[in-house]
């Protein structure tokens, strides 16, 4: 700052030069710019903030709570104080078998539901006065000395609200009928005889004795990681922890994939929206340069430049970042509430963390972006007063790209939080960056040898592409990238909406059946066939745990692998069949052929045998109650998990045990219309138990549609980013062509063939620049697909037309648009100011 400008009287003049700058409008896309990147940021950041922790919230009344300790155990108490010194809302669960009994001393087997006073955590109780009546929700249990019971055992026992039950040794008073709980899988309380009673009268029932079956759960809410770090280090091989990811892989799989998808999204938006800035800078510093030299006529000196407009530059960053936030706050309400009838019902209040990463975006893009054009205008010579040829300060091209590279490498990390999807589009945008320079300059010309033998608006338009080479090159890798990035997220969206809604598709089984055996397994088989029933399979089903591989007692080799999980340590259901079902794949040996039937052979699944290291050829053993039995791994094969049919860790080339029972399983799905056959199956087939999966399924349908609509408002964001990249390209090339303009009509051309000539050159680019976005999108999205979001990936053929008929209509709309000046100036006002 010099002694001939007062800091005071320097600050005045940046807010007067600003001011006359945003009402002139050299400053709108710079600010667009600017705004779009931190509303994109703070908008998806709110959104997955919000939305992911409300759905995560939700999907927890899957469990009752956030998290659950489960075992055949009881319980230490230590877990439980633990628990509570951290600050976690706890419940407890106990279940068991016991005899109840009715009018008459008429009996029934049921499964008994002890839970504490706090139970559930999450999620509601749908409870009747009668059974299939009006439905009442609460999230309180029964009261000492009452039962709850599901409308079978009711009818079974021929009962009714407020009549006296037998559980056990104890007598209860029925006080509610239980229509469903927010962590059993089935409907109308599992449809099997089931009673709820309080935990304090466990001991009332004589029920739970030693050498009993129970189930122990210890139910939490809150925060629970920290918890369970501190719980791993001393659990013991009976108990297991499950989380709402655990006990829903279907949703978090969802969850996951989603938060990857608008992470992504998020990042595209950032860098399209440094671009833009960087392009409305370079404009806006290029325009400034006869003011630059005027000032220092009057003495400011170079120091006073930068000051000056590296204070204007942060008023307008400053007031656009704070906009930004704004609207990216406004943007995420105004969605939730036009969705607010799809969304959560109780929504998660959103933390200041997507404010702060909003904030800091908007500083860096600010200067890494628009700072360094500006920063140069104190080089400005005074003689370009006088002469508007003298050139101005000269930009380093190489240091503006490092550190252009360098920031936005920081902030798609700092956002996304993702080595890999950082790697993926940093990697995708060098070899774009290359190949579409390789490829402009050819197309360019191949373009202009085409276009020699065509009329003269042809000719005018292609030349211009010709003379113009370098500048074109440059701009046909902008329109690409920011169309590849369109084509990209575009891609990928329908990507994951298909394969959602193939996950589940028309006709998912949505009951299933167990506990069937032999003399009842015709019968069923017969009954669902008559009424049109589509079933899978009848899988044969025994419990068995793995005790040795390849002789090695399992607790050694679990001890020296340390894979995660507990179901290596458990007992497992396994079966036996010669048919591969189509949700499993073999990728390792060859699946069983008939005569495999009479030999000892056994397939694996593939994430199983990885983390026990288990391999074709090596031996297991496995026992069942008491009994041993080895075979060899005859193949490994991939599970779908999520397809809602019955599946297996292990499955036998024949029968296991020779003449040891098995009970059956086998799903099936039933419209609403055919559920009263659920009625006629337990009344000709008693002992079956029966599991609806409703409530599941309309739950995660709820979720993807929760989710779809999220993908749908960032990909309007970023549409949004991207087409301000291209009105910023075109913005940076309008002087010239001004000039281009004016000459050729005092040289007699008419508005409509410079117009004309204007859109072959922007049609051609467009069409060139979609070509390769095409090209560019097709190598991202198979490593994106593959490696991010673990999808099969396939070529998207069409979009090699659609790719240059979009660039081409967008870039050329959008670039007669940008444009329109060229035509509608004098040519006498702008050859004056050459």
């Amino acid at each position: 700052m010099t002694s001939a400008a007062p800091r005071g009287s320097l600050a005045r003049l940046a807010m007067k030069l600003l001011w006359r700058d945003w009402r002139s409008g050299e400053l709108n896309i710079l600010t667009a710019a600017l705004l779009v990147a931190v509303t994109t940021v703070t908008g998806i950041g709110l959104f997955t903030d919000r939305i992911s922790n409300s759905i995560l919230d939700e999907a927890g009344s899957l469990l009752a709570a956030d998290a659950q300790i489960r075992g055949s155990q009881p319980l230490p108490e230590i877990w439980l104080e633990q628990a509570i010194a951290a600050g976690l809302e706890t419940a407890q669960v106990t279940t068991f078998q016991a005899m109840v009994f009715g009018p008459g001393r008429s009996a029934e087997l049921a499964s008994v539901k002890a839970v504490s006073q706090a139970y559930p955590l999450k999620g509601e109780l749908e409870v009747s006065t009668e059974p299939y009546g009006l439905i009442e929700k609460t999230q309180v249990g029964p009261q000492p000395s009452e039962a709850w019971v599901n409308s079978r055992l009711l009818a079974a026992l021929g009962m009714k609200v407020g009549d006296t039950i037998g559980v056990g040794d104890g007598d209860f008073t029925i006080a509610k009928v239980v229509i469903a709980e927010p962590d059993n899988a089935g409907g109308d309380f599992g449809l099997n005889p089931r009673v709820m009673i309080n935990a304090a009268d466990i001991g009332q029932t004589g029920a739970v004795q030693l050498g009993s079956r129970v189930g122990y759960r210890l139910l939490l809410a809150g925060d629970v990681e920290p918890y369970r770090l501190e719980w791993l280090k001393q659990k013991g091989e009976h108990h297991r922890w499950r989380s709402v990811s655990d006990a829903n892989e279907r949703i978090t799989a969802t969850l996951e994939r989603a938060e990857s998808f608008l992470l992504l999204a998020g990042s595209l938006g950032v860098i399209l929206g440094g671009v833009a800035l960087a392009l409305a800078s370079k404009r806006y510093a290029t325009r400034q340069l006869s003011h630059v030299a005027l000032l220092k006529t009057v003495g400011v000196t170079p120091n006073g430049i930068a000051l000056l407009y590296a204070g204007s530059l942060v008023v307008l960053g400053l007031v656009a970042v704070l906009v930004g936030l704004f609207l990216g706050w406004v943007l995420h309400w105004a969605f939730l509430e036009l969705f607010a009838g799809l969304l959560p019902r109780e929504l998660v209040a959103a933390t200041s963390q997507p404010l702060w990463i909003g904030f800091i975006t908007g500083l860096v893009c600010l200067l890494a972006f628009a700072f360094p054009p500006v920063w140069v205008l104190r080089l400005t010579p005074p003689a370009r007063v006088f002469n508007s040829n003298v050139a101005g300060g000269t930009i380093n091209t190489a240091r503006t790209t490092t550190i252009g590279v360098v920031a936005v490498i920081g902030l798609v990390y700092f956002y996304s939080n993702s080595l890999l999807i950082t790697g993926a589009l940093m990697a995708a945008g060098a070899v774009a960056i290359i190949g579409v320079t390789l490829l402009a300059g050819l197309m360019i010309r191949l373009a202009r040898a085409s276009g020699s033998r065509l009329g003269t608006t042809w000719r005018l338009g292609l030349a211009s592409l010709q003379r113009n080479g370098s500048q074109n090159s440059f701009q046909i890798m902008i329109f690409a990238m920011a169309l590849m990035l369109l084509f990209i997220l575009t891609l990928l969206r329908t990507s994951l909406l298909t394969e959602w809604q193939q996950q589940l598709p028309e006709g998912t089984p949505n009951h299933f059946a167990f506990n069937i055996f032999e003399q009842e397994k015709t019968g069923l088989e017969a009954l669902l066939a008559e009424r049109k029933i589509p079933a899978t399979p009848f899988y044969p089903m025994m419990r068995g745990r793995l005790v040795k591989v390849d002789g090695e007692p399992i607790q050694d080799r679990l001890a020296r692998l340390e894979p995660e999980g507990d179901d290596f340590r458990r007992e497992l259901n396994v079966t036996w069949s010669s048919v591969l079902a189509d949700d499993n794949e073999v990728v390792e040996g060859d699946w069983f052929d008939a005569a495999d039937a009479d030999q000892p052979y056994v397939s694996i699944e593939a994430d199983f045998a990885k983390a026990l290291a288990v391999s074709v050829g090596d031996t297991v053993e496995f026992s069942f109650g008491g009994q041993s039995v080895e075979s060899v791994v005859d193949n490994i094969r991939t599970v779908q998990w999520d397809s809602l049919a019955p599946n297996f860790y292990v499955i036998f080339s024949g029968p296991i045990l020779s003449g040891s029972g098995a009970a059956y399983l086998t799903s099936f799905f039933l419209t609403p219309e055919q559920k009263p056959l659920l009625t006629d199956i337990l009344a000709a087939y008693p002992t079956i138990s029966l599991i609806e999966v409703d409530a599941i399924l309309k739950r995660i349908q709820s979720i993807v549609g929760q989710v779809t609509l999220a993908i749908e408002f960032i990909l309007g964001l970023v549409l949004v980013a991207g087409l301000i990249v291209l009105i910023a390209s075109v913005q940076a090339t309008l002087d010239s062509r001004l000039q281009e303009s004016a000459i050729l009509r005092t040289l007699g051309a008419r508005a409509r063939l410079v117009r004309g000539a204007l859109a072959i050159e922007f049609f051609t680019l467009g069409g060139v620049a979609g070509l390769l976005a095409a090209l560019g999108s097709e190598i991202a999205l198979y490593f994106l697909q593959t490696e991010l979001l673990n999808m099969a990936f396939s070529v998207h053929w069409p979009i090699f037309i659609l790719g240059p008929v979009v660039g081409a209509s967008l870039i050329g709309l959008v670039g007669l648009l940008s444009t329109r000046k060229v035509v509608r100036v004098p040519p006498l006002m702008v050859l004056r100011q050459l």
